[in-house]
């Protein structure tokens, strides 16, 4: 299913459920007076179904959970995507996967979560736009479903128990750790995530080097959520080509689905950068091998990618670049790191998660700034007929 068909799945089929489902819920509610208190007794389940970068900025908060309640059991639901960054992080005890790649696959194992969450006594929505993860907490009959609310709580108020402000100006970490603080957590630091990804992942800190930068990462590629953050291969290679002179080797990183078109990118770079070794290994690594393989590296440089959050975690040099989406509001201040972000807020930026549509209709004058910024006018009128 592409990102268009799940959001129109979502906005229809879950507004249905919402309608059909909330008189009984806010029913149940009435006859059973069950105890709200936050501090969870018996098993968490935690959802997250898109974004994987996202939930490595939830990790602080989950490993704080984890600290706090050694003994109670933590699950996620997840899709393939987001497992992958689940099982490099190790915080979960389960994972139930939904699959994703077609109606009926989505069905058939959204029943199968449904059915191995059932009962639990805490559920953590995560998806702060999705209405089927609200629909789906509901079901599992949790005696406590905290989620967000935006602009208005209305349909999701009668379904979660608990919710939470979720201030898209704001940084979204604040709000992850909030869930934490309520049930009673503090969110891990930095030493300790780092500590903990050492232990249980084998994944530790590079050690900090002044030399010049001769092998760079580079995370190209985003997924269908807002391709205008991608940069395109030109653009790269001029900035690689200003910004690091000296550089040897460049590696691309990205998944499976980006080899083929990493291949025609690599050829790009390869002609703007005729000293330098272009390496491409989209998709041949999983998520685990990949950041082992950026910490061979000197620098990682990315655009707004879940790499990118898995790399500052673990404190690898990192030069990034902002556009649809805004540093402030994505990025968790880590200290001592050694990191650079461009991002210029044209009036337009950011807009993911704004609007359905790019105002730009995909022309990304945000990501162009990069590279003509005098030729990019940062006050663009969008005109659409009515």
């Amino acid at each position: 299913m592409t990102l268009q068909q799940k959001q129109r799945l979502d906005l229809h089929l879950g507004r249905l459920l919402i309608v059909f489902l909330k008189p009984f819920v806010m029913l149940a509610g009435l006859l059973l007076r069950r105890d709200h208190d936050l501090v969870p007794r018996r098993r968490i389940v935690a959802i997250k179904l898109m974004g994987g970068g996202s939930l490595v900025l939830a990790f602080p908060a989950l490993l704080g959970l984890r600290r706090r309640y050694p003994d109670i059991r933590m699950t996620l639901v997840c899709t393939p995507a987001t497992k992958s960054f689940a099982d490099l992080l190790q915080v979960f005890d389960d994972l139930v996967v939904v699959e994703d790649g077609g109606i009926r696959r989505l069905v058939a194992s959204a029943c199968r979560a449904l059915r191995a969450c059932w009962g639990a006594d805490t559920v953590i929505d995560f998806e702060v736009h999705s209405r089927l993860t609200t629909v789906f907490a509901a079901c599992t009959a949790a005696r406590n479903r905290l989620g967000f609310y935006l602009e208005t709580a209305f349909w999701r108020r009668g379904l979660a128990t608990h919710l939470f402000f979720f201030n898209r100006s704001a940084p979204s970490w604040r709000f992850y750790d909030q869930i934490a603080v309520s049930l009673g957590a503090v969110p891990a630091d930095t030493t300790q995530c780092r500590a903990w990804l050492a232990e249980r992942s084998a994944l530790t800190q590079p050690v900090p080097s002044s030399a010049p930068v001769r092998r760079l990462a580079l995370a190209c590629f985003c997924s269908d959520l807002s391709a205008e953050r991608m940069l395109t291969a030109e653009q790269w290679a001029g900035l690689i080509a200003a910004g690091l002179p000296a550089v040897e080797e460049v590696t691309l990183f990205g998944g499976p689905g980006d080899r083929e078109k990493a291949e025609a990118f690599a050829a790009v770079l390869a002609a703007g950068l005729p000293r330098a070794r272009i390496v491409n290994a989209c998709g041949i690594h999983s998520l685990d091998a990949s950041i082992r393989s950026l910490l061979a590296c000197d620098q990682f440089w990315s655009i707004d990618t879940g790499l990118l959050h898995v790399a500052r975690m673990i404190g690898l040099s990192s030069v990034s670049y902002w556009g649809p989406t805004d540093p402030a509001t994505l990025l968790r201040p880590i200290e001592g790191l050694v990191e650079r972000q461009h991002y210029a807020r044209i009036s337009c930026s950011p807009c993911v998660h704004l609007t359905e549509i790019p105002p730009c209709q995909g022309r990304n004058l945000c990501m162009r700034i990069h590279t003509e910024p005098g030729a990019v006018d940062v006050n663009p009128i969008w005109l659409q007929r009515g």
